[in-house]
C-alpha cells in the first residue's frame, strides 16, 4: 500500500472542503426560495433527524474503538439515563453529562 504524500493529503482536504462549501452555498441560495414550513423542509428535517438517529444507533449497537470494549448493557444504561434526564430537565448539556456519568458508573460497578 502506498502512503499519500504531503501534497496529496492537502489536495484531499481541499476537495473535501470544496465539496462541503458547494452544498452549503446551494443551501444558502435555495433557503430564501423554500418556505420554512413547506413539505420540502418537512422532508429535509425528517431526513436529517433520521440520519442522526441512525448514526447514533449504529454507534450504540456496533461501536468501534475503545467503546467496543464495553458491553451493550453499559451503553444502554448511559443512553436511558441521558434520555430520562432530558425528558425531565429539557437541558441538553446537563442530560449529556448525566448520561456519560451513568455510563461511567455502570462500567465501574456492573
Amino acid at each position: 500500500m502506498n502512503d499519500y504524500g504531503f501534497f496529496y493529503s492537502w489536495l484531499a482536504v481541499f476537495f473535501a472542503i470544496l465539496a462541503t462549501v458547494i452544498w452549503r452555498f446551494i443551501g444558502v441560495v435555495m433557503a430564501s426560495r423554500i418556505p420554512a414550513d413547506g413539505p420540502v423542509m418537512v422532508w429535509v428535517n425528517t431526513m436529517a433527524y433520521a440520519m442522526v438517529s441512525a448514526v447514533l444507533l449504529l454507534i450504540l449497537v456496533r461501536p468501534i474503538g475503545v467503546l467496543a470494549t464495553t458491553s451493550l448493557d453499559h451503553r444502554l444504561i448511559g443512553l436511558f439515563a441521558g434520555l430520562l434526564v432530558m425528558f425531565f430537565s429539557k437541558r441538553l448539556i446537563f442530560s449529556l453529562f448525566c448520561g456519560v456519568c451513568a455510563f461511567a458508573i455502570a462500567i465501574h460497578i456492573i
